[in-house]
Protein backbone atom coordinates (compact mmCIF):
# COMPACT_ATOMS: atom_id res chain seq x y z
CA UNK A 1 0.00 0.00 0.00
CA UNK A 2 2.44 2.59 0.65
CA UNK A 3 5.11 1.60 -2.53
CA UNK A 4 1.49 2.84 -4.66
CA UNK A 5 1.05 5.77 -3.03
CA UNK A 6 4.93 6.86 -3.31
CA UNK A 7 3.89 5.86 -7.05
CA UNK A 8 1.12 7.59 -7.15
CA UNK A 9 2.75 10.98 -5.78
CA UNK A 10 5.97 10.49 -8.03
CA UNK A 11 2.98 10.46 -10.98
CA UNK A 12 1.35 13.55 -9.61
CA UNK A 13 4.85 15.59 -9.18
CA UNK A 14 6.26 14.38 -12.56
CA UNK A 15 2.77 15.63 -14.45
CA UNK A 16 3.02 18.75 -12.34
CA UNK A 17 6.34 19.54 -13.45
CA UNK A 18 5.53 19.11 -17.31
CA UNK A 19 2.40 21.88 -16.69
CA UNK A 20 4.99 24.22 -15.55
CA UNK A 21 5.86 24.87 -18.91
CA UNK A 22 3.03 25.77 -20.35
CA UNK A 23 1.40 29.13 -21.08
CA UNK A 24 -1.60 30.80 -19.72
CA UNK A 25 -2.82 32.50 -23.00
CA UNK A 26 -4.97 34.97 -20.85
CA UNK A 27 -1.81 36.33 -19.42
CA UNK A 28 -1.43 38.08 -22.59
CA UNK A 29 -5.14 39.46 -22.85
CA UNK A 30 -4.56 43.06 -22.00
CA UNK A 31 -0.95 43.46 -22.36
CA UNK A 32 1.52 45.62 -23.63
CA UNK A 33 4.49 44.88 -25.33
CA UNK A 34 7.42 46.65 -27.04
CA UNK A 35 10.47 45.06 -29.17
CA UNK A 36 13.34 47.78 -30.36
CA UNK A 37 14.33 46.89 -33.75
CA UNK A 38 16.39 48.76 -36.26
CA UNK A 39 14.62 51.85 -37.63
CA UNK A 40 11.47 51.43 -35.48
CA UNK A 41 10.07 49.64 -32.44
CA UNK A 42 7.19 47.62 -32.57
CA UNK A 43 4.18 48.11 -30.54
CA UNK A 44 2.12 45.14 -29.77
CA UNK A 45 -1.06 44.85 -27.65
CA UNK A 46 -3.16 42.16 -26.98
CA UNK A 47 -6.69 43.30 -26.34
CA UNK A 48 -8.80 42.06 -23.53
CA UNK A 49 -11.96 41.13 -24.34
CA UNK A 50 -12.14 39.85 -27.75
CA UNK A 51 -9.16 37.90 -29.47
CA UNK A 52 -7.64 40.63 -31.12
CA UNK A 53 -4.29 42.32 -31.47
CA UNK A 54 -3.48 46.10 -32.22
CA UNK A 55 -0.29 47.80 -32.41
CA UNK A 56 2.06 49.95 -34.30
CA UNK A 57 5.23 49.98 -36.37
CA UNK A 58 5.36 52.65 -38.61
CA UNK A 59 1.51 52.28 -39.21
CA UNK A 60 -0.91 51.26 -36.71
CA UNK A 61 -2.53 47.37 -37.11
CA UNK A 62 -4.92 45.10 -36.12
CA UNK A 63 -5.75 41.70 -36.45
CA UNK A 64 -7.08 38.31 -34.92
CA UNK A 65 -4.82 35.64 -32.75
CA UNK A 66 -5.90 32.48 -31.34
CA UNK A 67 -3.56 30.90 -28.54
CA UNK A 68 -3.67 27.32 -26.84
CA UNK A 69 -0.70 26.08 -24.37
CA UNK A 70 2.45 27.53 -25.98
CA UNK A 71 0.61 27.56 -29.32
CA UNK A 72 0.04 31.03 -30.91
CA UNK A 73 -1.49 31.89 -34.42
CA UNK A 74 -1.87 35.37 -35.83
CA UNK A 75 -4.05 36.60 -39.15
CA UNK A 76 -5.68 38.86 -40.69
CA UNK A 77 -3.69 41.64 -40.10
CA UNK A 78 -4.98 45.20 -41.55
CA UNK A 79 -3.05 48.06 -41.79
CA UNK A 80 -2.68 52.32 -41.98
CA UNK A 81 -0.31 52.59 -45.15
CA UNK A 82 1.88 55.52 -44.17
CA UNK A 83 5.63 56.17 -45.26
CA UNK A 84 8.17 56.42 -43.23
CA UNK A 85 12.04 56.06 -43.13
CA UNK A 86 13.20 53.02 -45.35
CA UNK A 87 14.60 51.30 -42.10
CA UNK A 88 11.49 51.23 -40.79
CA UNK A 89 9.77 50.67 -43.43
CA UNK A 90 11.65 47.43 -43.95
CA UNK A 91 10.94 46.61 -39.95
CA UNK A 92 7.65 46.89 -40.89
CA UNK A 93 7.82 44.49 -43.65
CA UNK A 94 9.67 42.16 -42.39
CA UNK A 95 7.27 41.67 -39.38
CA UNK A 96 4.04 41.46 -41.03
CA UNK A 97 5.52 38.86 -43.22
CA UNK A 98 7.05 37.39 -39.96
CA UNK A 99 3.61 37.03 -37.65
CA UNK A 100 2.28 34.53 -39.84
CA UNK A 101 4.62 32.43 -39.49
CA UNK A 102 4.49 32.37 -35.77
CA UNK A 103 3.62 29.29 -34.25
CA UNK A 104 4.57 29.22 -30.43
CA UNK A 105 5.34 31.93 -27.98
CA UNK A 106 6.81 32.04 -24.52
CA UNK A 107 5.82 35.07 -21.42
CA UNK A 108 8.52 35.25 -18.78
CA UNK A 109 9.85 37.70 -16.44
CA UNK A 110 7.93 40.59 -18.08
CA UNK A 111 9.30 38.92 -22.06
CA UNK A 112 7.19 37.80 -24.74
CA UNK A 113 9.12 35.55 -27.19
CA UNK A 114 7.12 35.35 -30.21
CA UNK A 115 8.44 31.85 -32.35
CA UNK A 116 8.26 31.17 -35.85
CA UNK A 117 7.75 27.51 -37.91
CA UNK A 118 11.61 28.26 -38.78
CA UNK A 119 13.29 29.08 -35.55
CA UNK A 120 13.30 32.87 -36.02
CA UNK A 121 12.05 35.02 -33.02
CA UNK A 122 10.89 38.68 -32.09
CA UNK A 123 11.44 39.51 -27.88
CA UNK A 124 8.93 42.05 -26.58
CA UNK A 125 9.38 43.84 -23.19
CA UNK A 126 6.00 43.48 -21.62
CA UNK A 127 5.04 47.62 -20.40
CA UNK A 128 2.21 48.90 -18.70
CA UNK A 129 2.04 52.28 -21.13
CA UNK A 130 3.08 52.29 -24.84
CA UNK A 131 5.11 54.91 -25.78
CA UNK A 132 3.53 57.67 -27.05
CA UNK A 133 0.46 57.22 -24.74
CA UNK A 134 -0.43 59.93 -22.35
CA UNK A 135 -0.16 59.10 -18.91
CA UNK A 136 -3.44 58.67 -17.02
CA UNK A 137 -5.82 61.48 -16.08
CA UNK A 138 -5.70 63.09 -12.54
CA UNK A 139 -8.57 61.83 -10.05
CA UNK A 140 -11.66 63.41 -11.74
CA UNK A 141 -12.51 65.12 -8.43
CA UNK A 142 -9.60 66.95 -8.33
CA UNK A 143 -10.77 70.61 -8.83
CA UNK A 144 -9.17 72.73 -11.94
CA UNK A 145 -7.30 75.58 -10.83
CA UNK A 146 -8.81 79.15 -11.46
CA UNK A 147 -7.38 80.74 -14.47
CA UNK A 148 -5.09 83.72 -13.82
CA UNK A 149 -6.92 86.87 -13.97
Amino acid sequence: MKFRNIVMGACVLALAACGDNAQNPEMLKGANFVSAQPGADITLTFDPNEMRVYGRVVNLYNGGYTAEGNNIKFEGFASTMMMGEPSAMETEQEYFQFMPMVEKYELSDGKLTLIAGDGKEIVFTQVEQLPGEEAPAEAADTPAEPAAK
